[in-house]
């Protein structure tokens, strides 16, 4: 079969114009998945097509219609970000082609199946991990077979009716091991920093605010496999701007002794790889694990998300503040805090504003004391999350609210999640600028104290400056709440 895979990015309007936002304006590494599926489907002999519309930075099909109209099926990954672009090219792909079978999969589509295929024209969705249950597809729709045989698998008669199938357990770490590379030879040079690779799928935690699949399970393949995968990988970097390997997983670190005998593979290759991470504060308080990655750690982020502790307990992160700051100091310690960026949650519904001022100064207490970065992030509705789903069952929010561009700077989405009044809000960020004016670090040309007013608030409540303000150094250690 001739197939034609699709990527598309997260968009918004800014100005008038239809821009990538977010992760897909920076472009760290490729989607992986759709990469990964290209070089399964090829192994299954199919003729694959990568359209990869992040990298292109547009929704614009026309100089692909050739591949289009030409292929068998059309898949298209999507998450509940991108999904208001991947509907405006489903919609396209119909104006031109009626019969062309479009096979939806990814988060979005995953969690709300007959949702998604209800509301557009496409034919079918894959539920969850699509590794086997996507040739299978494939392979039924070729030999004419009936599609109730696989697995994973939504789809839509000709009279509307949807039909869900079972889904399969979840792919065990042995099969996960003999995935293969994802074929990152026929990435645009010159657009993505670094390549991304999965050494490990789920997170066994189950953090309220979260969205990300595969909570409360973790699959990881061995060391050795992993490294293999690594070193196959390496000369792809070439094609990057930064030559970085960007570890997917949810948690790389979960469990230590395991990544330490990674880094013991890869030094005992003689590999020099550039690594990118996700990390818990608990796993840095073990030096083993700080000593084994320090020569590859290139940046890491580490879900710190509050700045005390009763939040701390509430979103279920099993760390305290006491364990967050001996982290950092740790890492002053092994010369690893320049790339440590410990990321922090604002606004959570529960939160008044003296809760959002003790995650603010904890924050800047880490920049201050150990000189790590800090991200300071408004809590954002995303379906999947518990919060979420809580919301959904009440009927406050719904799958509709994704279906349109600009849902980042929609009011009602913002003032579901974040109770603080804007004046608050104005409040909190005259404080977190105040301390921007105390840092004087600046690794990379990156500011160490990052955040922004959210976009509904700007739009509504400008700010407007109060002239009695005073930024003399006094107030301003006492708005940090140091001496």
């Amino acid at each position: 079969m001739r197939i034609t895979l699709i990527a598309p990015p997260l968009m918004d309007f800014q100005n008038g114009v239809l821009i990538p936002i977010s992760m897909d304006a920076v472009r760290t590494c490729p989607p992986y998945g759709i990469y990964l599926l290209a070089t399964i489907l090829r192994n299954n002999n199919h003729a694959v097509t990568i359209i990869d519309l992040i990298a292109q930075g547009s929704r614009n099909l026309d100089t692909h219609w050739g591949v289009l109209l030409s292929s068998h099926l059309i898949g298209i990954g999507v998450s509940s970000l991108s999904w208001p672009t991947a509907k405006d090219i489903i919609a396209e792909i119909r104006t031109y082609n009626k019969t062309i079978p479009i096979v939806l999969g990814g988060i979005h589509a995953t969690m709300f199946d007959k949702y998604v295929l209800s509301t557009t024209e496409a034919n079918c969705v894959i539920r969850g991990e699509s590794e086997v249950a996507f040739p299978n597809l494939c392979q039924a729709i070729e030999n004419g077979e009936n599609l109730k045989t696989v697995a994973n698998l939504t789809y839509k008669l000709a009279n509307g009716k949807i039909v869900r199938n079972r889904v399969s357990p979840r792919l065990t770490e042995e099969v996960l091991a003999e995935q293969p590379l994802p074929d990152y030879s026929c990435i645009p040079p010159g657009i993505y920093s670094g390549l991304g690779i999965e050494s490990s799928r789920g997170c066994p935690y189950d953090c309220i605010f979260c969205s990300t699949s595969y909570r409360k399970s973790w699959r990881g393949i061995t060391p050795k496999t992993f490294v293999d995968k690594v070193e196959q990988l390496l000369p792809f970097t070439s094609l990057t701007t930064n030559r970085l390997i960007q570890i997917i997983d949810d948690e790389f670190s979960l469990k230590t002794e395991r990544t330490i005998d990674i880094c013991k593979e890869i030094d005992k290759r003689n590999l020099d790889p550039k690594i990118v991470f996700d990390t818990r504060a608990n796993d840095l308080l073990k030096e083993d694990f700080l000593n084994a990655i320090k020569p590859y750690a290139h940046q890491f982020l580490v879900g710190a998300e509050c700045g005390y502790n009763a939040g701390l307990e509430r979103i279920g992160k099993g760390a305290t503040i006491e364990k967050i700051e001996k982290a950092a100091t740790l890492l002053q310690k092994y010369n690893m805090a320049q790339k440590a960026d410990f990321s922090f949650i604002i606004g959570l519904p529960w939160e008044t504003k003296s809760d959002v001022v003790k995650t603010v100064r904890f924050a800047y207490k880490l920049y201050s004391n150990y000189g790590v970065r800090v991200l300071l992030q408004w809590y954002c509705q995303i379906p999947g999350s518990r919060l979420w789903e809580e919301q959904r069952r009440n009927e406050v929010l719904h799958e509709a609210h994704y279906d349109n561009y600009g849902f980042f700077r929609d009011h009602y989405l913002f003032r579901t999640g974040v109770k603080l009044t804007p004046s608050e809000i104005h409040e909190v960020h005259g404080m977190i600028n105040s301390l921007k004016t105390l840092t004087t670090r600046n690794i990379h040309g990156m500011d160490m104290i990052q955040s922004s007013t959210p976009d509904p608030i700007i739009q509504l409540y400008p700010y407007v400056p109060d002239c009695k303000e005073s930024t003399s150094l006094a107030n301003l250690r006492e708005v940090a709440g140091v001496s």
